[in-house]
This record gives C-alpha cells, structure tokens and sequence, in this order.
C-alpha cells in the first residue's frame, strides 16, 4: 500500500471505528422501547437472612410474589400442629420446615428429616405486616430450643421470611417450628428428625 492510499483511507477508517466502538459500548435500555414494567418491583428486601415484603398495593389475600405459590403437599408421615387465629390487625402466617427454597416457594416440605441432612430451612409466608414487625421462627424438641435468626421489618405488606437451621447432630424426634411475630406465636408445624 503506498502512502498516498494510506493517508487516504486513514480517516474514513478511524471514524469507522470509533463508530463501532461507540455502538457496542454505549449503555441501552434492556427493555425494548413501549414496554412496561410487568410488575412492580418489591418495596422492601428483608435481610441477609433472606425474605421480601412486596408493593404496598397488593391486597393482603395476594400470593408474596407477582406469581402464585405453588402449594406443596406434605410428606404423609408430616403433621400440622394448630395454627394461632389471626391477629385482629389482619395479619396472618404459615411456616413451612422445607429442604430448601426458591422464593416463597418451598422445596420439599419436611415431613421426616434424615439423620444425615445437615440443615433446613424455616419458611414464615405472611399477608398484612407491619413496618417494625419482628419476624423469626424457633425450633423446639428432643434437643431443646432454638431460635432463628429475628428480623425487624423494613416495610409493610405481604411476603416471607426465612431462617436455615443446622440439624447435625441434632437428636432423633418430633420437633415443632413455630413462626413468632413480635415475640408471639402465629403459626405452627410440627416434622421429624430421624435418628442416628
């Protein structure tokens, strides 16, 4: 290439790319254009421990999340203690002792934990909270009491919270999971540990 072509074509050239890199740098909306958001995004997130408050506009009835909550059926050897009424403000709960979760959505509900499981996760599903509310979940039996890890709540509404328990070396037994609001009982379940 002779350098009459080259000063010629060096320009040109140069705007090119800084065309492209321009174009594949600059930031876009992720979103294509005219599209809205399908949900509202949540208000609140509950803590390192983990759980959500959703928007203040879902109604009290409404699932946590934009999607239902699948319901999960028990082990058949699982048991379902009485649940506490409802406080009179309108708030209510359910705890769910779960192998694991994705959300509010519990993975294997626990009917019989094996000996050689080494946690699980306490789920509290609640409508109607309150902003300073108290969330925690404690787990009592043949090993004595253990309490989760509390939570003050951020926001108000619907949602979940969530606390894991280690059961290494916890004894063999019935245990029963009570989800406590401000230092009292709203919802209770009762599962085994299988011993060693």
């Amino acid at each position: 290439m002779s350098r009459q072509t080259f000063e010629q074509l060096r320009i040109p050239a140069a705007i090119l790319l800084v065309l492209l890199v321009v174009f594949f740098v600059w930031p876009r909306d992720p979103r294509p254009t005219g599209d809205a958001d399908p949900s509202p995004s949540p208000s609140v997130v509950v803590g390192e421990v983990g759980g959500v408050i959703v928007s203040p506009e879902a109604s009290p009835s409404a699932a946590p999340t934009g999607s239902a909550i699948p319901t999960s059926s028990p082990e058949p050897s699982a048991t379902s203690a009485p649940t506490p009424a409802p406080a009179a403000d309108g708030f209510g709960a359910e705890v769910l002792a779960c192998r694991s979760i994705s959300g509010s959505r519990c993975n294997g509900q626990l009917g019989t934990l094996p000996a050689s499981a080494s946690a699980f996760t306490a789920l509290v599903r609640f409508t109607a909270a309150n902003a300073g509310d108290e969330l925690n979940a404690v787990l009592t039996g043949p090993s004595g009491t253990l309490p989760g890890f509390p939570y003050v709540l951020q926001g108000s509404g619907d949602g979940y919270y969530y606390t894991q328990f280690q059961s290494a070396g916890l004894a063999g037994g019935t245990y029963t999971l009570t989800a406590t609001r401000n230092g009292r009982d709203v919802a209770v379940t009762t599962f085994r540990i299988a011993g060693n």
